[in-house]
C-alpha cells in the first residue's frame, strides 16, 4: 500500500482564479465541510491563458480538487465515495470542483515526524507515518492535520478500478503530479 500527496501541476498547467476574490475565503475552503446545500457556481477565471490546459486545474492549494468534464465521467463513483462535487463557471466552461469529506484520523503520531515549536508542541507534519487499517474504501481522502490544503489517494488497498491513481493514469489524465508520502 502506498498513500501520494495530490499536487496541483501549477508550473505547466492552467490557474482559475475567483472574479470576486472574497469568494476565496467566504467560499472557497474546503476544510471537511459539506458546501452543497445553498452552492451556486462560483464565477471563475483562467488566471494564465498561455499555460497548456489540463483536465486537471490549479486553484491554489485550498483543498480541493478542480476538473473537467472528462475527468467527472470516468472517476464520478470514486469522487462520490469521496466527497461531494460543486459547479464552477469559467467563461461559458463548466469545471467541477471535488470537496472532500472523508477525513480520516489515520496517522500514526508515534511514527511520523514532526516540525515542532520552541515551546514544544507539534507543528507540521514533515515525515508521514499511517495507521493503515483506518484507510477507508474512498481512494481519496484528507487528515486532520491537512485537511485545509492537502488531499491524499491511497493506492494498492482496492480493486484498481476504484483507485483514483489508477485512473488518472489509464485514461491520461493531466495537470496533477503525485507525491510519495507513506509505503508499506
Amino acid at each position: 500500500m502506498k498513500i501520494y500527496k495530490l499536487v496541483e501541476d501549477a508550473n505547466n498547467y492552467q490557474w482559475i482564479m475567483p472574479e470576486n476574490r472574497d469568494d476565496i475565503t467566504e467560499r472557497l475552503s474546503f476544510e471537511c465541510q459539506s458546501k452543497i446545500s445553498g452552492w451556486s457556481p462560483v464565477k471563475m477565471f483562467v488566471f494564465n491563458p498561455a499555460k497548456k490546459k489540463g483536465n486537471f486545474f490549479t486553484l491554489g492549494g485550498i483543498g480541493a480538487l478542480v476538473f473537467d468534464e472528462k475527468v467527472l465521467d470516468k472517476m464520478l463513483t470514486i469522487f462520490e465515495m469521496a466527497g461531494e462535487i460543486l459547479p464552477l463557471k469559467v467563461n461559458d466552461m463548466t469545471l467541477y470542483a471535488l470537496n472532500v469529506l472523508s477525513c480520516v484520523n489515520s496517522i500514526d503520531k508515534d511514527k511520523s515526524t514532526w516540525n515542532y515549536y520552541d515551546d514544544g508542541t507539534r507543528g507540521r507534519l514533515i515525515k508521514y507515518s499511517f495507521h493503515t487499517d483506518r484507510i477507508t474504501e474512498s481512494s481519496i481522502f484528507k487528515i486532520p492535520e491537512t485537511c485545509k490544503g492537502e488531499i491524499l489517494t491511497s493506492y494498492g488497498i482496492n480493486d484498481k478500478e476504484d483507485e483514483f491513481l489508477t485512473l488518472y493514469k489509464k485514461h491520461g489524465f493531466t495537470g496533477l503530479t503525485f507525491e510519495e508520502l507513506f509505503s508499506e
